[in-house]
């Protein structure tokens, strides 16, 4: 099913509850201690320098899928490099970065990641209007999730997903030639390791995820 993906605005944040504490029950001298309650986890903004570590790097794509063709992210300054990555003018020029990790096997198949980075999550949202699945849920844990078919073309076939985690979107393809050994839901690992890499930027944190 091929998404189809339009356009819009906003902000929101993500927040991290506070432990649970326990003890003896005895009160120390001065009193019950009094705890600060703990800040919130916003994410943050991925400009091309955070979002580039969410790229799937070669250690992290399967095994087999890890000679690397290209791993670069961009500031979003130049809409024709932009558009040559296959994003939606509209889309270029409201986003903050965007990226691609492309692999292949050598032989007959290979492996695109796109990440594009908004400001706010209710932006990437409006913009990512895919029409769905009934079983949506089963397929990726992202916050939007929308799977397609690649068509057979020269030879070569596949299947795609685009996802929305938080103010970053991505787009998935993984293609194959005909007759090729793959797996029947290869793409899966696939998303849900982009998706966890996508969060782990989005705190902060040096992406670790992998499909492995």
């Amino acid at each position: 099913m091929v998404a189809s993906l339009t356009m819009v605005l906003a902000a929101a944040t993500m927040t991290t509850g506070c432990g649970s504490d326990s003890g003896s029950g005895t009160l120390p001298a001065g009193g019950p201690v009094k705890r600060t309650a703990a800040p919130e986890l916003a994410e943050m903004i991925l400009d091309a320098k955070r979002l580039e570590p969410a790229l799937p790097d070669q250690f992290s794509v399967p095994a087999g899928l890890d000679q690397s063709r290209n791993r670069k992210a961009w500031d979003s300054g130049d809409p024709a490099i932009c558009q040559s990555e296959e994003w939606p003018t509209h889309w270029c020029s409201q986003a903050v970065a965007f990226g691609i990790a492309a692999y292949t096997n050598g032989r007959d198949q290979e492996l695109s990641v796109r990440l594009m980075s908004f400001r706010t999550p209710e932006q990437a949202s409006a913009l990512f209007a895919g029409k769905g699945t009934a079983d949506e849920g089963k397929i990726a844990p992202g916050d939007e999730v929308d799977d397609f078919e690649i068509p057979l073309s020269q030879g070569w076939q596949g299947r795609g997903m685009n996802v929305r985690q938080g103010s970053v979107v991505a787009r998935i393809k993984y293609t194959w030639k005909r007759g090729a050994n793959v797996p029947s839901d290869g793409v899966k690992p696939i998303t849900t390791m982009t998706l966890e890499r996508i969060k782990q930027a989005l705190h902060g944190q040096m992406p670790t995820a992998s499909a492995r």
